[in-house]
This record gives C-alpha cells, sequence and structure tokens, in this order.
C-alpha cells in the first residue's frame, strides 16, 4: 500500500517537471523573431539629405604671376591705375585741357569763317588732332575719380570771343597769331613738365605721346606765318 503511493507521488512530480519544462520552451521561443513568410528583402528607412553635412569646397590656387595682379587695384592689368592724383596732375589736366578746348573752338571758327586754304586746311588738323587728345584726357582724368573741368580759361575765352566776330583774312591772321606758333610752344612747355614732373604714370605717358603731335603742329604754324613776321 504504501509501495503505491509513492508510485503515485513520482508520477505526478514527473507530470510537474515537464509541465515547468515545456512553459520554460515557450518562453523562449518567444525570443525568437518569426521569419519572413515572404521573403521581401528589409528596406532600410530613407536618408534626409538636408541632415547630410556637405563636403568642403574645393580652392583652386591662382596661376602663377596672376596673384595681386590686380588686387586692390580693380583695373585690368595694362590699364590705367587708380588712385588719388598729385597736385601737380591736377594742374597740368584742368591746364592742358582749357588750353585743348580753345584750340577746338577756335580752329573750327577758322576753318568754317577763314579764306586761305592752308590755314583752313591746318585748323581742320588742329581741331581733329586737339579733340582726341581732350578725350584722351578725360577719359584718364575720369578713371582716376577726377571730375575735369570742360570750361577755357576767361582770358582765353575772351580772344575766341574776338576771333567769332572775324572773318575772311582777318579770322586768319588772328586765329595765326593767338591760337598758332605762340600758343603751342607755351603747351609743349606745359606738356614737357609734365612728362618730366609728373607723379602719375598714366599722364605722364600721355604727355610724353601728345608731344609729338604739338611739336608738328608748331612747325605747321611757323610755316604759315605771314611773310616778315617775327617768330613768336
Amino acid at each position: 500500500m504504501e509501495k503505491s503511493r509513492i508510485q503515485a507521488r513520482a508520477k505526478i512530480l514527473a507530470l510537474a517537471a515537464g509541465v515547468v519544462m515545456g512553459a520554460a520552451a515557450c518562453d523562449r521561443a518567444d525570443e525568437v523573431p518569426p521569419p519572413n513568410p515572404t521573403g521581401t528583402p528589409t528596406v532600410p528607412e530613407p536618408v534626409n539629405p538636408a541632415t547630410v553635412p556637405s563636403p568642403p569646397p574645393t580652392v583652386t590656387p591662382p596661376a602663377d604671376g596672376a596673384a595681386g595682379s590686380a588686387a586692390g587695384t580693380g583695373t585690368a592689368p595694362g590699364g590705367p591705375t587708380a588712385g588719388p592724383i598729385a597736385g601737380v596732375d591736377r594742374s597740368f589736366i584742368s591746364e592742358a585741357m582749357s588750353r585743348g578746348l580753345a584750340e577746338v573752338e577756335a580752329s573750327g571758327l577758322a576753318a568754317t569763317k577763314g579764306a586761305d586754304p592752308k590755314v583752313k586746311s591746318f585748323a581742320e588738323k588742329l581741331q581733329k588732332d586737339h579733340t582726341q587728345a581732350n578725350e584722351k584726357l578725360k577719359s584718364l582724368a575720369t578713371s582716376k575719380g577726377m571730375t575735369v573741368s570742360m570750361t577755357i580759361d576767361p582770358a582765353v575765352q575772351g580772344k575766341l570771343d574776338e576771333l567769332e566776330k572775324l572773318s575772311g583774312a582777318e579770322i586768319d591772321r588772328a586765329y595765326l597769331e593767338n591760337f598758332g606758333a605762340s600758343a603751342h610752344r607755351e603747351t609743349i612747355t606745359l606738356f614737357e613738365r609734365q612728362a618730366r614732373d609728373g607723379q602719375d604714370p598714366d599722364l605722364k605717358a600721355f604727355a610724353e605721346e601728345t608731344l609729338g603731335v604739338l611739336r608738328s603742329h608748331l612747325e605747321l604754324a611757323q610755316q604759315l606765318q605771314p611773310a616778315g613776321t617775327a617768330a613768336q
């Protein structure tokens, strides 16, 4: 009888142990992720481009000799140099422009109202040459930040006013006397001083270049002086 009770208790314990082991196996099965029944590959979530840092920009070094070629000047190589204009250069610009404007106006009057064909031809040449020189000088001064006055010296303007009242042989004579040889000697002296003592290299070069034209004008004016007239 006692033996039967012991056997029954052993069966109960064995049955209980089996239940416990089965429950533990179920718990481990819950921890394993289920297989992918469809076989569809897992797609990663899309990346937001805004969150990805941009690579640093690539810096290209300048060509040899290019660095600093126009740095701080704002001008292309070979062009006029920018910068403050010295007093001597400002004086040259003002006087040269005043003289050039007077030559253009006087030559226009002589070419239109004169009588001597040689004087008229001379006047036409001066009008063209001085107009070109005036335009170049104004362009140079403007590139350097200077506003050029387009007025003529009052004393010279008085001579122009008198010239305008004349015609024929009278205007030929007055034109050569006031805007011929003597006027060009004074202008040549002005340009020689600028070429020698000027501070701005562009204005110095302009003065040197224009001197050749002015000297040719002087030679022509001397040839046109009336016979017996002293060189002025």
